[in-house]
């Protein structure tokens, strides 16, 4: 007698899902991190990178928002232009006059005698340490003619002297001296140091054959008269 035939029987198996993992061939889709975030996993990155070291902040300072503005080159610009303007301002301003010589360029010189009178009146002096000389006079018009020349006081020969001039009587001229002349210094035996403000030269209003009559004024109230000359 046979055995009884076993019948195996298949059991049909549920399928198996993982719902945790996402199905194979299929990618996630990345979400973009926010600003926070990324900070966040730039700092972790770094402490992973060297450990027990925190990270190393930025060396050069991030400067405000109000430097960066334009406004902040306008006002850069103008107070540049302002310090610019206040420079020139004061390298132009006339050097102050020694005292007494507005007086005598307001008066009234024709001939010895009216000199003699303004300077009274200015409170000036005669001196011999003031000395000079005209050494040239040439037309430049009708109304206009270049006067060069010299003049230099012997006790203080580092200053500056104040040129005067007066053609028919009136005012025609008020010039400094500024530039050196070691000629002059070799003939006063006078340092060349001491004698960098003797020459001038300057432009004054002269008619042909008009008196004129030349005045160098030293910051002590002294002055000292030029031989008389005739316009060209």
């Amino acid at each position: 007698m046979r055995a009884p035939r076993k019948v195996h029987v298949l059991q049909k198996a549920e399928p198996h899902f993982r719902p945790e993992r996402d199905p194979i061939g299929v990618h996630p889709r990345r979400v973009p991190r926010t600003a926070d975030e990324q900070d966040t996993c730039a700092t972790t990155v770094q402490r992973q990178m060297i450990p027990g070291k925190p990270p190393r902040a930025s060396s050069a300072p991030r400067l405000p928002h109000a430097f960066r503005g334009l406004w902040f080159t306008w006002l850069s610009g103008a107070v540049v232009v302002v310090v610019a303007f206040g420079i020139a301002l004061w390298l132009t301003s006339p050097v102050e006059a020694p005292p007494g010589v507005t007086i005598l360029a307001n008066a009234t010189v024709s001939d010895t005698t009216g000199l003699m009178a303004a300077v009274q009146t200015a409170g000036l002096r005669g001196t011999s340490d003031v000395k000079g000389a005209i050494e040239g006079l040439k037309r430049i018009d009708d109304q206009r003619v270049t006067i060069t020349g010299w003049a230099v006081d012997k006790t203080a020969s580092s200053s500056s002297l104040t040129i005067i001039a007066f053609a028919a009587g009136r005012h025609a001229m008020t010039a400094v001296t500024s530039g050196p002349r070691k000629d002059i210094a070799q003939m006063f035996g006078l340092s060349d140091a001491s004698t960098r403000y003797v020459s001038f030269e300057a432009t004054l209003a002269c008619s042909p054959s008009q008196n004129l009559i030349v005045v160098a004024v030293t910051a002590d109230r002294t002055y000292s008269q030029f031989r008389s000359l005739i316009c060209p």
